[in-house]
Protein backbone atom coordinates (compact mmCIF):
# COMPACT_ATOMS: atom_id res chain seq x y z
CA UNK A 1 0.00 0.00 0.00
CA UNK A 2 1.09 3.53 -0.83
CA UNK A 3 0.54 6.86 1.70
CA UNK A 4 0.96 10.21 0.66
CA UNK A 5 3.40 11.23 -1.71
CA UNK A 6 3.46 7.79 -3.29
CA UNK A 7 6.48 6.17 -0.64
CA UNK A 8 5.49 2.58 0.29
CA UNK A 9 4.86 2.14 3.77
CA UNK A 10 6.98 -0.11 4.87
CA UNK A 11 6.51 -2.95 7.34
CA UNK A 12 8.22 -3.31 10.61
CA UNK A 13 10.91 -5.89 11.48
CA UNK A 14 13.17 -3.93 7.94
CA UNK A 15 16.51 -4.67 10.76
CA UNK A 16 18.03 -2.44 12.87
CA UNK A 17 17.64 0.99 10.42
CA UNK A 18 14.24 0.29 9.69
CA UNK A 19 14.94 1.02 5.69
CA UNK A 20 14.21 -1.34 3.04
CA UNK A 21 17.97 -0.41 1.32
CA UNK A 22 17.20 -3.32 -1.74
CA UNK A 23 13.70 -1.41 -2.47
CA UNK A 24 15.05 1.86 -2.19
CA UNK A 25 17.87 0.89 -4.67
CA UNK A 26 15.24 -0.42 -7.06
CA UNK A 27 13.15 2.92 -7.08
CA UNK A 28 16.30 4.91 -7.92
CA UNK A 29 16.68 2.49 -10.85
CA UNK A 30 13.26 2.98 -12.10
CA UNK A 31 12.61 5.35 -14.94
CA UNK A 32 9.82 7.12 -13.39
CA UNK A 33 10.97 10.12 -12.18
CA UNK A 34 7.78 10.15 -9.05
CA UNK A 35 9.77 6.80 -8.24
CA UNK A 36 13.27 7.99 -8.30
CA UNK A 37 12.34 11.10 -5.93
CA UNK A 38 10.21 8.87 -3.71
CA UNK A 39 13.29 6.83 -3.32
CA UNK A 40 15.57 10.04 -2.77
CA UNK A 41 12.82 11.25 0.28
CA UNK A 42 13.11 8.01 1.63
CA UNK A 43 16.46 8.30 1.89
CA UNK A 44 16.45 11.99 3.01
CA UNK A 45 14.12 10.55 5.92
CA UNK A 46 16.28 7.93 7.24
CA UNK A 47 19.32 9.77 7.44
CA UNK A 48 17.45 13.31 9.42
CA UNK A 49 14.59 11.31 11.46
CA UNK A 50 16.74 7.92 12.11
CA UNK A 51 20.07 9.45 11.73
CA UNK A 52 21.17 6.51 9.78
CA UNK A 53 23.71 7.74 7.52
CA UNK A 54 25.59 4.95 7.14
CA UNK A 55 22.94 2.48 6.22
CA UNK A 56 21.99 4.00 2.86
CA UNK A 57 25.74 4.55 2.13
CA UNK A 58 25.35 2.08 -0.45
CA UNK A 59 23.13 4.73 -2.50
CA UNK A 60 25.62 7.09 -3.23
CA UNK A 61 26.62 5.31 -6.91
CA UNK A 62 22.96 5.65 -7.90
CA UNK A 63 22.16 8.99 -6.50
CA UNK A 64 25.41 10.34 -8.57
CA UNK A 65 23.92 8.62 -11.32
CA UNK A 66 20.81 10.85 -11.10
CA UNK A 67 22.77 13.88 -10.58
CA UNK A 68 24.08 13.49 -13.86
CA UNK A 69 20.59 13.45 -15.46
CA UNK A 70 20.58 17.11 -16.35
CA UNK A 71 16.57 16.74 -16.98
CA UNK A 72 16.06 16.19 -13.05
CA UNK A 73 13.87 17.90 -11.51
CA UNK A 74 15.12 17.48 -7.96
CA UNK A 75 19.30 17.96 -8.02
CA UNK A 76 18.31 20.03 -4.97
CA UNK A 77 16.86 16.76 -3.07
CA UNK A 78 19.79 15.21 -4.25
CA UNK A 79 22.35 17.38 -3.51
CA UNK A 80 20.86 17.39 -0.23
CA UNK A 81 21.34 13.46 0.57
CA UNK A 82 24.78 13.36 -0.91
CA UNK A 83 25.80 16.02 1.37
CA UNK A 84 24.32 14.58 4.26
CA UNK A 85 25.88 11.08 3.59
CA UNK A 86 29.16 13.17 3.01
CA UNK A 87 28.94 14.57 6.87
CA UNK A 88 28.67 10.76 7.83
CA UNK A 89 29.99 8.78 5.21
CA UNK A 90 33.02 11.08 3.62
CA UNK A 91 34.92 7.95 1.82
CA UNK A 92 32.21 6.44 0.65
CA UNK A 93 31.33 9.73 -1.60
CA UNK A 94 34.44 10.82 -2.29
CA UNK A 95 34.65 8.68 -5.86
CA UNK A 96 32.01 11.15 -6.94
CA UNK A 97 33.89 14.75 -6.23
CA UNK A 98 34.13 14.85 -10.30
CA UNK A 99 30.35 14.78 -10.69
CA UNK A 100 29.72 17.07 -8.11
CA UNK A 101 32.07 19.40 -9.05
CA UNK A 102 30.87 19.33 -12.36
CA UNK A 103 27.17 19.91 -11.72
CA UNK A 104 28.09 22.80 -8.81
CA UNK A 105 30.02 24.21 -11.95
CA UNK A 106 27.30 23.78 -14.29
CA UNK A 107 24.11 25.36 -11.99
CA UNK A 108 27.00 27.82 -10.12
CA UNK A 109 23.70 30.19 -9.62
CA UNK A 110 21.27 27.62 -8.46
CA UNK A 111 20.19 26.57 -4.93
CA UNK A 112 21.25 23.06 -6.17
CA UNK A 113 25.19 24.33 -6.10
CA UNK A 114 25.37 25.21 -1.97
CA UNK A 115 24.43 21.80 -1.15
CA UNK A 116 26.81 20.01 -3.66
CA UNK A 117 29.27 22.91 -2.02
CA UNK A 118 28.39 21.33 1.00
CA UNK A 119 28.70 18.15 0.24
CA UNK A 120 32.22 19.16 -1.11
CA UNK A 121 33.59 20.75 2.23
CA UNK A 122 32.62 17.00 3.92
CA UNK A 123 34.31 15.18 1.76
CA UNK A 124 37.13 17.34 2.14
CA UNK A 125 37.17 16.74 6.17
CA UNK A 126 38.56 13.21 5.29
CA UNK A 127 39.84 13.29 2.00
CA UNK A 128 41.01 16.54 1.01
CA UNK A 129 43.32 15.18 -1.79
CA UNK A 130 40.54 14.44 -4.04
CA UNK A 131 39.97 17.88 -4.55
CA UNK A 132 42.82 19.17 -5.52
CA UNK A 133 42.16 18.67 -8.93
CA UNK A 134 38.88 20.45 -8.55
CA UNK A 135 40.45 23.50 -6.66
CA UNK A 136 40.10 25.92 -9.66
CA UNK A 137 36.16 24.37 -10.45
CA UNK A 138 35.43 25.22 -6.88
CA UNK A 139 36.46 28.53 -7.26
CA UNK A 140 34.80 29.19 -10.33
CA UNK A 141 31.44 28.63 -8.38
CA UNK A 142 32.33 30.67 -5.53
CA UNK A 143 33.29 33.42 -7.86
CA UNK A 144 30.01 33.44 -9.69
CA UNK A 145 27.63 32.93 -6.45
CA UNK A 146 26.81 35.98 -4.41
CA UNK A 147 28.43 36.79 -1.45
CA UNK A 148 30.61 33.83 -1.73
CA UNK A 149 29.84 30.35 0.19
CA UNK A 150 31.04 29.19 3.17
CA UNK A 151 30.85 25.77 2.48
CA UNK A 152 33.19 26.36 -0.89
CA UNK A 153 35.77 28.17 1.31
CA UNK A 154 35.73 25.78 3.95
CA UNK A 155 36.46 22.95 1.34
CA UNK A 156 39.59 25.01 -0.28
CA UNK A 157 40.73 25.55 4.05
CA UNK A 158 40.27 21.85 4.51
CA UNK A 159 42.88 20.60 1.37
CA UNK A 160 45.14 23.27 2.71
CA UNK A 161 45.41 21.60 6.00
CA UNK A 162 46.86 18.32 3.68
CA UNK A 163 48.52 20.12 0.30
CA UNK A 164 48.71 24.01 1.75
CA UNK A 165 50.60 24.92 -1.54
CA UNK A 166 47.75 23.18 -3.55
CA UNK A 167 45.38 26.24 -3.16
CA UNK A 168 48.24 28.55 -4.55
CA UNK A 169 46.28 29.02 -7.58
CA UNK A 170 42.97 30.10 -5.98
CA UNK A 171 44.44 32.32 -3.62
CA UNK A 172 42.93 35.17 -5.07
CA UNK A 173 39.54 33.95 -4.45
CA UNK A 174 39.97 33.58 -0.96
CA UNK A 175 41.38 37.23 -1.01
CA UNK A 176 38.55 37.83 -2.64
CA UNK A 177 36.14 36.54 0.24
CA UNK A 178 38.12 38.29 2.81
CA UNK A 179 37.45 41.41 1.60
CA UNK A 180 33.85 41.22 0.95
CA UNK A 181 33.13 39.72 4.09
CA UNK A 182 35.99 39.40 6.57
CA UNK A 183 33.80 38.35 9.24
CA UNK A 184 31.74 35.59 7.64
CA UNK A 185 34.81 34.77 5.58
CA UNK A 186 37.28 35.09 7.89
CA UNK A 187 38.20 31.90 9.73
CA UNK A 188 38.65 29.27 6.91
CA UNK A 189 40.23 32.45 4.74
CA UNK A 190 42.71 33.33 7.15
CA UNK A 191 43.17 29.34 7.88
CA UNK A 192 44.45 28.49 4.38
CA UNK A 193 46.13 31.64 3.51
CA UNK A 194 47.68 30.88 6.42
CA UNK A 195 48.76 27.49 5.63
CA UNK A 196 49.91 28.56 2.15
CA UNK A 197 52.35 31.40 3.41
CA UNK A 198 53.86 28.97 6.29
CA UNK A 199 54.56 26.39 3.77
CA UNK A 200 56.02 29.12 1.33
CA UNK A 201 53.97 29.24 -1.22
CA UNK A 202 53.38 32.38 -3.28
CA UNK A 203 50.28 35.09 -2.29
CA UNK A 204 49.50 37.07 -5.09
CA UNK A 205 48.30 39.84 -3.50
CA UNK A 206 49.07 41.73 0.29
CA UNK A 207 46.04 43.30 1.02
CA UNK A 208 44.39 40.87 2.75
CA UNK A 209 46.72 41.46 5.45
CA UNK A 210 44.87 44.78 6.36
CA UNK A 211 41.30 42.85 6.40
CA UNK A 212 42.94 40.20 9.03
CA UNK A 213 44.33 42.81 11.06
CA UNK A 214 40.76 44.50 11.56
CA UNK A 215 40.12 41.35 13.08
CA UNK A 216 42.55 40.96 16.17
CA UNK A 217 40.22 42.59 18.63
CA UNK A 218 37.29 40.99 17.44
CA UNK A 219 34.14 39.18 19.94
CA UNK A 220 34.52 36.33 18.27
CA UNK A 221 37.38 34.06 20.12
CA UNK A 222 38.28 31.83 16.96
CA UNK A 223 37.75 34.69 14.24
CA UNK A 224 40.62 36.96 16.24
CA UNK A 225 42.87 33.73 17.08
CA UNK A 226 42.51 32.64 13.21
CA UNK A 227 43.49 36.21 11.86
CA UNK A 228 46.06 37.21 14.46
CA UNK A 229 47.54 33.63 13.35
CA UNK A 230 47.19 34.40 9.74
CA UNK A 231 49.54 37.46 10.56
CA UNK A 232 51.86 35.37 11.97
CA UNK A 233 52.07 33.16 9.26
CA UNK A 234 52.65 36.02 6.53
CA UNK A 235 55.47 36.96 8.49
CA UNK A 236 57.72 33.97 7.24
CA UNK A 237 57.34 34.88 3.65
CA UNK A 238 56.97 38.12 3.83
CA UNK A 239 57.76 40.51 6.68
CA UNK A 240 57.63 43.36 5.21
CA UNK A 241 53.57 42.96 4.55
CA UNK A 242 52.98 42.61 8.07
CA UNK A 243 55.20 45.70 9.96
CA UNK A 244 52.54 48.11 8.89
CA UNK A 245 50.08 46.22 10.80
CA UNK A 246 51.87 45.72 13.49
CA UNK A 247 50.58 48.75 15.88
CA UNK A 248 46.88 47.09 15.32
CA UNK A 249 48.18 44.20 17.53
CA UNK A 250 47.95 46.52 20.50
CA UNK A 251 44.56 45.76 21.07
CA UNK A 252 45.01 41.95 21.19
CA UNK A 253 48.02 42.30 23.12
CA UNK A 254 45.95 44.19 25.83
CA UNK A 255 42.37 41.81 25.41
CA UNK A 256 41.16 40.28 28.03
CA UNK A 257 41.51 37.01 27.26
CA UNK A 258 45.13 35.47 27.92
CA UNK A 259 45.44 33.28 25.12
CA UNK A 260 44.76 36.11 22.38
CA UNK A 261 47.51 38.07 24.60
CA UNK A 262 49.90 35.25 24.44
CA UNK A 263 49.25 34.64 20.36
CA UNK A 264 49.39 38.18 19.51
CA UNK A 265 53.05 38.55 21.28
CA UNK A 266 54.08 35.56 19.63
CA UNK A 267 53.22 37.12 15.96
CA UNK A 268 55.26 40.26 17.38
CA UNK A 269 58.09 38.47 17.85
CA UNK A 270 58.11 36.99 14.43
CA UNK A 271 57.67 40.33 13.07
CA UNK A 272 60.29 41.71 15.39
CA UNK A 273 62.75 38.59 14.59
CA UNK A 274 62.58 39.82 10.70
CA UNK A 275 61.97 43.43 11.24
CA UNK A 276 62.98 44.94 14.59
CA UNK A 277 61.61 48.25 14.68
CA UNK A 278 58.07 46.72 14.55
CA UNK A 279 57.87 46.73 18.02
CA UNK A 280 57.76 50.50 18.29
CA UNK A 281 54.20 51.12 18.15
CA UNK A 282 53.48 48.17 20.77
CA UNK A 283 56.41 48.45 22.91
CA UNK A 284 54.72 49.59 26.26
CA UNK A 285 51.81 46.72 25.83
CA UNK A 286 54.48 44.37 25.79
CA UNK A 287 56.08 45.92 28.78
CA UNK A 288 52.76 45.81 30.84
CA UNK A 289 52.61 41.95 29.57
CA UNK A 290 55.72 41.19 31.64
CA UNK A 291 53.44 41.32 34.69
CA UNK A 292 50.66 38.96 33.23
CA UNK A 293 49.19 36.20 35.38
CA UNK A 294 49.64 34.15 32.90
CA UNK A 295 53.59 32.44 32.58
CA UNK A 296 53.04 31.66 28.62
CA UNK A 297 51.63 35.20 28.22
CA UNK A 298 55.01 36.60 30.15
CA UNK A 299 57.32 34.38 28.05
CA UNK A 300 56.53 35.52 24.53
CA UNK A 301 56.42 39.13 25.70
CA UNK A 302 60.35 38.09 26.84
CA UNK A 303 61.05 36.67 23.14
CA UNK A 304 59.40 40.09 21.56
CA UNK A 305 61.24 42.32 23.74
CA UNK A 306 64.40 40.84 23.12
CA UNK A 307 63.73 40.46 19.08
CA UNK A 308 62.85 44.17 19.48
CA UNK A 309 65.34 45.28 21.84
CA UNK A 310 63.55 47.40 23.78
CA UNK A 311 66.53 48.17 26.57
CA UNK A 312 63.73 49.65 28.63
CA UNK A 313 62.59 46.31 29.15
CA UNK A 314 65.95 45.29 30.66
CA UNK A 315 65.52 45.66 34.30
CA UNK A 316 62.28 43.73 34.78
CA UNK A 317 63.81 41.21 32.57
CA UNK A 318 66.65 41.13 34.59
CA UNK A 319 64.23 40.68 37.53
CA UNK A 320 61.95 37.40 35.50
CA UNK A 321 64.87 35.73 34.42
CA UNK A 322 66.46 35.84 38.75
CA UNK A 323 62.50 35.12 40.21
CA UNK A 324 59.68 34.07 38.02
CA UNK A 325 58.13 30.71 39.13
CA UNK A 326 57.71 29.43 35.16
CA UNK A 327 61.08 27.73 34.16
CA UNK A 328 60.04 28.88 30.63
CA UNK A 329 59.67 32.64 31.54
CA UNK A 330 62.91 32.33 33.39
CA UNK A 331 64.27 30.88 29.92
CA UNK A 332 63.40 33.27 27.79
CA UNK A 333 63.74 36.08 30.30
CA UNK A 334 67.45 35.42 30.33
CA UNK A 335 67.24 34.90 26.50
CA UNK A 336 66.28 38.35 26.04
CA UNK A 337 68.37 39.80 28.35
CA UNK A 338 71.39 38.33 27.12
CA UNK A 339 70.37 39.79 23.70
CA UNK A 340 69.75 42.98 24.65
CA UNK A 341 73.50 43.18 26.56
CA UNK A 342 75.28 41.76 23.21
CA UNK A 343 73.21 43.97 20.83
CA UNK A 344 72.45 40.91 18.35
Amino acid sequence: MDGDGGETVEPRGRGATGVDLPAVLTRLDDQKPAEQRAAVRRIRTTIDDQGQAAACAPTVPKLRTLLEQSELGFHDEVAACLAELAADAPTDVAPSTGTIVTVARENADQPVARELLRCLAAVAAERPDVLVEHLEAIADVLDRRRGYDRHGLQAIARVSTAEPTAIEPVAPILIDALAANPIENGPPVCRALGRLARSGGELPAREFVTHAADLVDHDDGALRHDAIGCLGDVVHCDPDAVEPVCADLAAALSFPDSETRAIAAVTVARIAAETGDAVAPVRDELRELLADDHATVRANACVALGYGRVDAAAPRLRELAADDPAPNVRDRASWAVQRLSDGQ
